[in-house]
């Protein structure tokens, strides 16, 4: 009788969840970015170096060897990194005439064309951000965990295959949710630098289900940052728009990716000033991941049209 064929071990890979695509726009003249851990530790490397876990989409049914079950759904991600550099390079020729000031929103955005291609291109790109970070890993650990106990299992905690089980359909979810709808904020820092990490605001804890109503804000480079919002109600057009930013607004977005940071930071050539909610090394969360200052952004850019040349409020 012919013997049963022995299951092949997936392949030891490298997982970035910060994509070497979109990690290179870090670097300095140098080549080198930097890291910053939660208790103060200081890692300049070239960037591909960072935003790395070992095998972690990868799902293994056994931990008593390989079995015909056993997968990788790393290829999910590969439509979005393989474009964000065309994302970036687009990102980075759009700017607005108006300078940064202390003026409501609705007198400082600027429109620009967004077609459904750069729309969906956003998309995917965002999503994989956010489904691919420790900080949404985190979440969802959160989620498996505590349903677990309340099923009364001796041992509640979930491990990576777990975890990656209720993650895999995540990229694709999420990025369909986002495709089409919503609106976008391209933020530019002007001589101040954005900052990255292993957290960024974002209201996506589960993707069991599509989000009704996704919401983020992420830095893409030290010069650019996206925010996207999708309100129960909003004008369909303009669907994006491009505004400068104030020193100290850089600096809100930045203390956003602090709070929801746990481990690690980065940034090209302007150290961060450490806020006290990273040096307690834990992922925490902006109630209701809103501020009076993204209210004002979303509002703007939900409710604002055109007319005559001059933008105006919902209203007006």
């Amino acid at each position: 009788m012919p013997s049963e064929a022995v299951p092949t071990p997936l392949k030891t890979e490298r997982h970035h969840w910060w994509p070497r695509t979109l990690s290179k726009f870090w670097a300095n003249d140098d080549g080198i970015a930097h890291c910053v851990s939660f208790d103060g530790d200081l890692l300049p490397s070239p960037p591909k170096s960072f935003g790395v876990i070992g095998n972690d989409n990868h799902i293994l049914f056994s931990p008593d060897g390989p079995t015909v079950w056993d997968e990788s759904f790393e290829k999910s991600y590969s439509k979005a990194d393989s474009a964000f550099d065309d994302l970036i390079r687009w990102l980075q020729t759009l700017m607005s005439p108006i300078p940064a000031s202390t003026a409501p929103f609705a007198e400082r955005l600027s429109p620009f064309t967004l077609s459904d291609e750069r729309h969906a291109m956003l998309a995917e790109c965002l999503a994989s951000l956010i489904v691919r970070s420790p900080n949404f890993r985190f979440r969802v650990r959160q989620d498996i965990e505590s349903i677990r106990k309340d099923m009364g299992l001796a041992a509640p905690q979930a491990d990576s295959s777990l975890i990656g089980m209720n993650v895999r359909f995540g990229q694709q979810t999420l990025s369909t949710a986002m495709a089409k709808r919503g609106k976008f904020a391209v933020l530019l820092s002007g001589e101040s630098e954005f900052i990255f990490g292993d957290g960024f605001l974002h209201n996506i804890s589960s993707i069991a289900n599509p989000p009704l109503g996704p919401r983020c804000l992420i830095p893409l480079t030290p010069e650019i940052a996206v925010f996207y919002t999708r309100p129960g109600s909003y004008r369909s057009f303009p669907k994006a728009f491009v505004a400068n930013l104030r020193p100290e607004e850089v600096a809100f977005v930045n203390r956003t990716v602090q709070i929801y940071a746990t481990r690690f930071l980065f940034f090209r050539d302007i150290h961060p000033v450490i806020d006290p909610a990273f040096s307690q090394g834990k992922h925490l969360e902006i109630e209701g991941h809103r501020s009076s200052w993204l209210n004002a952004l979303e509002d703007s850019i939900a409710n604002g049209i055109f007319k005559g040349g001059q933008f105006q409020q919902r209203g007006d």
